[in-house]
């Protein structure tokens, strides 16, 4: 009989393959002593002041104060109350030529002192460039008037004062201009009530635009009759009036009209 192969003889089974080991992490080098360390990035350069700034800070130092450019690039500067009169002269009368006052207008800071800045926005025909000049108020102080520099300071000052309240010293006639005179307060103070300061003193327009009749407030709704020719039912406005109920007494119908 055969000898049966030994068991010594059978192939042992393959060794599994050890679990691979991860890499260690490569300690960074340590920079040499001698390594020359990178240059500082060399700082922005300011930007130039804008030619207008420069001509007008030039020529009072630090009466005026730079503060940048708008999004249209227009130059804005701020001068002191009692520097703003002969800052503008020179704006006029010197070298910028900036001959036209456009519009003057009030800003309410409300919580800053001082509360107001009003601002006046210039331009040259001649050299055409434009300048915005501020000038800070507090609340019952008021600023100069240049009425006397530009006549068109007029009307403008005074739409200022009757919306903002900030006063214009040397106006030849600062009153309201489109409110009436017995307004209270100032519709465009970040203070002010959204309902109004008080409903009595509502207007005829007004009470139109509350309540589509004239006089809702005082119960008052007569209107003469040249008024009524002027205005035509339903307009809201000075001339407002209401549509007059139908006379059914007065209205024929067709049967009527035959006989």
């Amino acid at each position: 009989m055969a000898d049966e192969p030994s068991n010594d003889s059978a192939e042992e089974p393959a060794a599994k393959p050890a679990a691979e080991e991860k890499p260690e992490a490569v300690a960074e080098k340590p920079a040499a002593a001698d390594a020359t360390p990178a240059p500082a990035p060399e700082p922005e350069p300011e930007p130039e002041p804008h030619p207008v700034t420069a001509a007008l800070t030039g020529q009072f130092g630090d009466k005026v104060s730079d503060e940048g450019e708008d999004q249209c690039g227009t130059p804005i500067v701020r001068a002191g109350a009692d520097d703003l009169t002969e800052v503008m002269t020179w704006l006029r009368d010197g070298d910028l030529k900036l001959n036209y006052l456009s519009s003057v207008t009030a800003v309410d800071y409300t919580t800053r002192d001082p509360r107001f800045d009003v601002v006046y926005h210039l331009y040259s025909v001649g050299e055409n460039h434009r300048l915005t000049v501020k000038c800070g108020c507090e609340d019952g102080e008021g600023v100069p008037s240049m009425v006397d520099i530009w006549p068109a300071a007029d009307w403008l000052e005074r739409e200022t004062y009757d919306l903002y309240g900030t006063e214009f010293l040397g106006h030849p006639d600062l009153r309201r201009i489109f409110l009436p005179d017995d307004w209270e307060g100032f519709p465009l103070r970040k203070d002010y009530p959204l309902e109004g300061p008080n409903l009595e003193l509502l207007t005829r327009q007004q009470a139109a635009f509350r309540g589509g009749q004239f006089d809702r407030i005082r119960g008052e709704q007569a209107i003469n009759e040249q008024e009524r020719e002027m205005a035509g039912p339903g307009v809201v406005g000075a001339l407002w009036v209401p549509e007059p109920p139908a006379d059914e007494s007065e209205t024929e119908t067709p049967d009527q009209e035959g006989d």
